[in-house]
């Protein structure tokens, strides 16, 4: 089996943590900058003791592992050569397969080991039993996926009678085309972003009242939500590239074409708006909270034509990210205005838009 665990290592697990290392550093930065081990333990206690957060958490975990079983399962559909694992013996394949399952859940089996750990310590019967079945299900049913796979690598993509009726009653806006792939191609990556954001801010929003807080602490949120749209970005960077390369030989101006790209930013992060104005902390003016939220679009499209400048894997673009969230980290916490930075986003989009657009260029075999 050792010969098929080295396949799997490099194919499957090595390429899962070099696309989302990026964001796992980012996390593993919000979790250790925002949060003392005191507030983690209390947060972790509380959840032992609450089912229903508990639950929560488990939730959590189990989008981590469908998309990082969904990319297990497109490996598998890309690579044919993989495929001939069926041939091998059920018990050495579902070995193997278990153990890859379980190399790509060390993020969520690492903390689930420290809550459960808690929980032991505290004896509290319902929560440890609702740990170790959540980890035993969540490392061995998705293997079921994986065999489908592997015994129909080319399912059935006919569309639906009721889906061809919409497709050919509607058509979609341009602006739209992006949001409708990442929908079709992305689900799990835009659930995991969006429900990361929003919760985020909500918890700051509620946080806010009860600490004599600035408006800072709201820019913080701001600043994490462009962090958590890295990899979205990079998704339509990919996007623009791969699938619409015939538009950059349209006699349209670069004004209109970053515009476009604005809007449809706008667009992915205007449920984040409705989060701030639904929780606004009364004793925030309106114009400072649209403030935050334009200062998150202002990072989206800054990180954007970073991208154009010279092509970056997913695992060489991420810690642009970090670094840049380290460098507005601080010119936050130095009370600099959050409109001046927004501004200065904007003006470094453009500059680096009109100067880098047309040289951009996607490179599959750079480890992309």
């Amino acid at each position: 089996m050792n010969p098929v665990l080295t396949v799997l290592r490099k194919t499957i697990v090595q390429a899962f943590y070099r696309q989302n290392a990026g964001l796992l550093l980012v996390v593993l930065f919000i979790a250790g900058s925002f949060m003392r081990s005191t507030e983690h333990i209390a947060l972790a206690t509380y959840a032992i003791h609450s089912p229903g957060m508990l639950l929560g958490y488990i939730g959590l975990w189990a989008v981590y592992t469908v998309h990082a079983t969904r990319f297990m399962v497109g490996v598998f559909r890309a690579n044919e050569f993989l495929l001939l694992l069926r041939l091998q013996p059920a018990t050495n394949r579902l070995a193997a397969l278990w153990v890859s399952q379980v190399s790509l859940l060390v993020p969520i089996m690492a903390y689930a080991g420290f809550v459960l750990s808690l929980s032991l310590q505290a004896h509290t019967i319902t929560a440890t039993v609702m740990i170790i079945a959540s980890l035993f299900v969540l490392t061995t049913a998705p293997l079921a996926w994986v065999e489908h796979t592997l015994r129909h690598p080319n399912p059935d993509r006919r569309l639906s009678a009721l889906r061809l009726t919409i497709q050919n009653r509607f058509t979609t806006p341009y602006n739209l085309f992006f949001i409708r792939h990442l929908l079709h191609r992305q689900p799990v990556l835009l659930l995991l972003t969006k429900g990361g954001t929003c919760l985020l801010l909500m918890g700051l929003c509620w946080l806010y009242p009860t600490d004599a807080y600035d408006i800072r602490l709201l820019a913080l949120g701001a600043l994490l939500t462009g962090a958590f749209h890295g990899a979205v970005v990079y998704q339509l960077y990919q996007f623009d590239l791969t699938q619409l390369p015939l538009l950059r030989n349209l006699p349209v101006p670069l004004g209109y074409r970053f515009a476009q790209y604005a809007f449809v930013l706008a667009l992915l992060i205007l449920p984040e708006l409705f989060i701030l104005l639904r929780n606004s902390p009364a004793n925030v003016p309106l114009a400072a909270i649209f403030s935050v939220w334009v200062f998150a679009h202002s990072l989206l499209l800054g990180l954007f034509p970073v991208l154009f400048m010279h092509h970056r894997p997913p695992d060489r673009f991420m810690p642009v990210v970090f670094w840049a969230v380290i460098g507005f980290f601080f010119l936050i916490m130095y009370r600099l205005p959050i409109w001046g930075l927004a501004l200065a986003c904007y003006a470094a989009a453009a500059g680096l838009f009109i100067r880098y657009y047309y040289n951009a260029a996607w490179s599959s075999g750079a480890g992309s």
